[in-house]
C-alpha cells in the first residue's frame, strides 16, 4: 500500500470538505487515493464530515433516492449527499431501477415526426410527476407495512421466549394485546390498524386492555409467597410453600401457588429426589415398524393388531389380550387373566400362531 504524506492527506480532505467535492471528483482531481482510504482520512482529520457510506446501501434507500431524483424533488447530487454516495452512483441506480419504462422517468425524449408539440407539454410532465409521486407514496407505504410486520415478528418472539415448544404464531389474547400496545407506542401506529395483522378481534383487544388495568388479585399472595420462599433459602417448592401458608391460616390452592412461583421465576435451588423405578429399559432392540400406521388389510390373516385391555368388574380387575384381524375387525384369538403378565401375552401368541393356513404369514403389530 502506498504511503502518503500528511500534506497529501490534508489536501484530499480539504478538497472533499471545504470545496464540497464528491469522493469521485476529489480522487479524479488528485489521482489518489481509493474511496475507502479517503473515508478513513476524513474520519481522522475531519470527524463528522464524511458523506461516504461504507458497506452496501439498503434497497429502500436506493428506491427512495431514485424516485426523488426522477420526480424532480432532489437533484442527483443532493440525493447522493443524503444517502452518502457519489452522484454517479445515484445515476447508475436510476438506470438500473427505472430503465426506460414509460411513465416512470422524466427524461428528454427525441420528438417524433409530426409530434413536436408533446416535447414541452406541461400537462404530460405534470402527469408523469404525479405518477412518480404516487409510486413514491406506494413504496413508502410498503416500507411502513414491512416495518410493522418485522416489529410484530420480533415482539412475538420476545414474548414467547426460547422455551421448548414456544410458538410465536400461537399467542394468547393477553400476549397479542400486549404486543399491539407496545408496537403502537413504539412506531406511533394506530392500534386498531394492527388488529388484523396480529389476529385478534377488536372486542377481545379492548376487553384485555380493560383487564390489564385492573389491580392484580395476586399481589398480596405473591408477597407472602416471596417471603416464604426467601425464608427457605430458595430451597422449598410450591408444595412446602403451600403447607407453610396453610399452617399460617392462609388457605389457597397449591396450583395457584405453583403458577405464581413459575411465572415469577421462583425455582428451588435443590431439585427433589427422583422416584424409584424398577424399569431398566428395553431388554433387546425394538423391532422395525412394518405397519407405519396403515391399519388396512386386503385379505384375512395379513395384518393383526393386539393390546391388553383392563376391565373392572364386581369381583375385581380382569385383563383381556385379544388379536384383531385388520381385514374385517374380527378377533382371531384372545386370552383372559387377572394379571397383565407375560404369560397372558405369550398364551395369546401361541393360540394366534396356530390359526393361519399354510402359506399365510401375517404381521402382528403391538404398541
Amino acid at each position: 500500500m502506498a504511503k502518503y504524506t500528511r500534506e497529501q492527506r490534508q489536501r484530499a480532505v480539504e478538497l472533499y470538505v471545504k470545496y464540497e467535492c464528491c469522493a469521485a471528483d476529489a480522487i479524479r482531481e488528485l489521482g489518489y487515493p481509493s474511496k475507502e482510504v479517503l473515508a478513513s482520512w476524513i474520519d481522522e482529520l475531519a470527524p463528522g464530515e464524511r458523506r461516504i457510506r461504507r458497506g452496501p446501501v439498503p434497497g429502500e434507500l436506493k428506491r427512495d433516492a431514485v424516485l426523488k431524483v426522477a420526480s424532480g424533488e432532489l437533484s442527483s447530487r443532493e440525493a447522493a449527499e443524503a444517502v452518502g454516495v457519489d452522484s454517479s452512483v445515484v445515476r447508475n441506480w436510476k438506470r438500473q431501477l427505472l430503465g426506460d419504462a414509460k411513465g416512470l422517468m422524466v427524461t428528454k425524449r427525441e420528438p417524433e415526426r409530426g409530434d413536436s408539440s408533446q416535447q414541452d407539454d406541461p400537462d404530460a410532465l405534470r402527469g408523469e410527476i404525479a405518477t412518480l409521486r404516487a409510486d413514491l407514496e406506494r413504496l413508502r407505504a410498503e416500507q411502513r407495512a414491512m416495518e410493522i410486520r418485522l416489529a410484530i415478528m420480533k415482539g412475538a418472539a420476545e414474548l414467547v421466549g426460547k422455551e421448548p415448544g414456544a410458538d410465536p404464531d400461537n399467542l394468547t389474547s393477553r400476549e397479542k394485546t400486549t404486543l399491539i400496545k407496545d408496537i403502537s407506542e413504539t412506531l406511533g401506529v394506530n392500534a386498531e390498524s394492527l388488529l388484523k395483522e396480529v389476529g385478534i378481534a377488536r372486542s377481545t383487544y379492548y376487553y384485555q386492555l380493560k383487564a390489564m388495568r385492573r389491580p392484580d388479585k395476586n399481589a398480596n399472595l405473591l408477597s407472602l409467597v416471596r417471603e416464604a420462599f426467601g425464608n427457605s433459602r430458595r430451597r422449598c417448592g410450591y408444595k412446602r410453600i403451600h403447607l407453610e401458608l396453610k399452617s399460617a391460616g392462609i388457605i389457597v390452592s397449591a396450583k395457584r401457588i405453583m403458577r405464581l412461583m413459575t411465572s415469577h421465576g421462583m425455582v428451588p435451588v435443590l431439585k427433589s429426589a427422583k422416584r424409584y423405578s424398577s424399569y431398566k429399559g428395553e431388554i433387546g432392540g425394538a423391532p422395525a415398524n412394518l405397519v407405519n400406521r396403515d391399519f388396512h388389510a386386503t385379505a384375512p390373516n395379513r395384518l393383526w393388531v393386539t393390546d391388553i385391555t383392563e376391565f373392572s368388574i364386581p369381583a375385581g380387575k380382569v385383563y383381556l389380550s385379544p388379536v384383531i384381524d385388520c381385514h374385517d375387525g374380527m378377533p382371531v384369538v384372545w386370552t383372559i387373566g387377572t394379571s397383565p403378565n407375560a404369560a397372558l401375552a405369550n398364551g395369546m401368541l401361541r393360540d394366534a400362531c396356530a390359526t393361519p393356513r399354510p402359506g399365510e404369514t401375517p404381521i402382528i403389530h403391538s404398541d
